[in-house]
Formats: C-alpha cells, structure tokens, sequence
C-alpha cells in the first residue's frame, strides 16, 4: 500500500489563508483565541490551509468516513479585501503513529526527536492500519493511504497535493 503526505495545492485565484495567518488556525486548533484570519482569491476549493482548514464539502466527506480520530473544529475567516466571511473547518487528526523506518529513513533530527530534514522517508508499512493518521515526530504530517486518496479524488475535492512519502523531502 502506498501513503501520501497531505499538502496544500493553491492554483491561481484560489481562495486560501496566507501562510502568515495560518499560524491564527493553529491557535484555534490548539484551543486558544485568535486574532482575525484572512483570506484572498475568488475561486472555490476544498483545501483552504496548510493548517487543515477546508471547505463544507470536504468536511463532510471526511466526517462520512466516520473515523473515530477526525475532529472538526468550525472557525469564521474573513477576505482581505471584502471582508466577506467564509465558513472554514480545521480538521484535527487525533491519531499518530510510530511507523517510521528510521534505520532505511536519511533524517535529520535534534535531540527531542523531532524530524527536521528528509533526504528519504520510510514507513514500517507492516503497523500501519489507518486510512489516515499523522507520523509521529514529523509536524504537518497528515498522512492517507492509496485508497483513501483515490476517494478523495473521485469525490472532486480540490486544493489538496497528494506527495507519495517515497518522493517526499523536507529541507
């Protein structure tokens, strides 16, 4: 089975939160008060934020999964320019898993264990039996097999890359 690693796909005009308040999102997805989030462009998608921020749609597709390890957090963020609010919906997956090979794996790690580079990333795939799930040590690494990638791309959600963890490098 192959697993890809979750990232966020902004074509020209897209709607989508800038990098700088993402770090807003990850406060609501930790719990805490956020200042006002913004967003720009015109154009629908799915996947509005590096932070897991998406669309109705989207939601909706993973709550069907009924996966016990997805949460859903519902925030308001705001155009830039219009200040026309936009329903956004952080998804939070509450399972991580030890699976990476770190004898085959090249990585760069401090001593808190925690991945900071990737020349090349092996999973244990023999232990992993979720559609998705984050890797332990590896921030932002929500992380969905074949299949659920396939359904993914037959349901038509847009804005999400899908980066094969065989191609995936982290500098």
């Amino acid at each position: 089975m192959n697993y890809y690693i979750l990232e966020h796909e902004i074509n020209k005009g897209d709607k989508y939160v800038d990098f700088e308040f993402d770090m807003n999102l990850g406060l609501i997805l930790e719990g805490q008060n956020s200042p006002k989030t913004y967003y720009q462009g015109k154009n629908d998608t799915d996947y509005l934020s590096g932070m897991y921020g998406m669309s109705e749609k989207a939601k909706d597709f993973f709550m069907s999964l009924k996966n016990p390890h997805l949460e859903f957090i519902s925030t308001k963020v705001y155009h830039i320019d219009t200040d026309e609010s936009l329903d956004l919906y952080l998804m939070k997956v509450n399972i991580e898993l030890d699976c990476v090979d770190y004898e085959e794996s090249e990585l760069f790690m401090l001593s808190d264990k925690k991945i900071r580079s990737i020349k090349r990333l092996v999973l244990k795939k023999d232990i992993i039996n979720e559609e998705i799930f984050n890797i332990k040590n590896l921030l932002y690494s929500v992380t969905v097999n074949e299949s659920l990638k396939n359904k993914m791309s037959d349901y038509g959600l847009k804005g999400f890359r899908f980066v094969s963890v065989d191609e995936y490098p982290l500098y």
